[in-house]
C-alpha cells in the first residue's frame, strides 16, 4: 500500500476517531456537531464513538501522537477547518513517514 492509500484508508479515519473522541470527552459535543466539524456523516461518528471500526483503524489510532492532537484540538472544537487539516496532515506525515504534496502545501 502506498503512502496515499495508507493515508486515506487508515490514517485519516484513525485521526477522525481520535479527534471525535477528544471532542466528545473534552467538550461534550453531540455526534451531530462532531460530524459537522469533521465533515462526515453523523453515522460515522456514532461508529467511532461506539468502537465499531476495523482493527486496522484501531491499531493506527493507538499510534496517533497526542501532542499533535492537543496542539490543535481547541481550535478544531471551535470549527476551525484549517486547524483540522493541519492536525491531520501533521499526524499523517509523522505516521506515514513521507512528505506528500498536501502537507508540503500546508507549510
Amino acid at each position: 500500500m502506498n503512502g496515499y492509500e495508507r493515508a486515506s484508508n487508515e490514517i485519516v479515519p484513525a485521526m477522525r476517531l481520535v479527534i471525535a473522541r477528544e471532542l466528545k470527552v473534552r467538550y461534550n459535543m453531540t455526534e451531530s456537531r462532531i460530524a459537522q466539524i469533521l465533515g462526515v456523516a453523523q453515522a460515522a461518528i456514532s461508529k467511532y464513538l461506539n468502537e465499531n471500526y476495523s482493527e486496522r483503524i484501531k491499531n493506527t489510532s493507538e499510534n496517533v501522537d497526542m501532542v499533535v492532537v492537543n496542539k490543535f484540538i481547541e481550535n478544531i472544537a471551535k470549527g476551525d477547518s484549517v486547524a483540522l487539516k493541519r492536525c491531520i496532515c501533521t499526524s499523517c506525515s509523522i505516521m506515514n513517514e513521507f512528505d506528500c504534496s498536501f502537507s508540503s502545501a500546508e507549510k
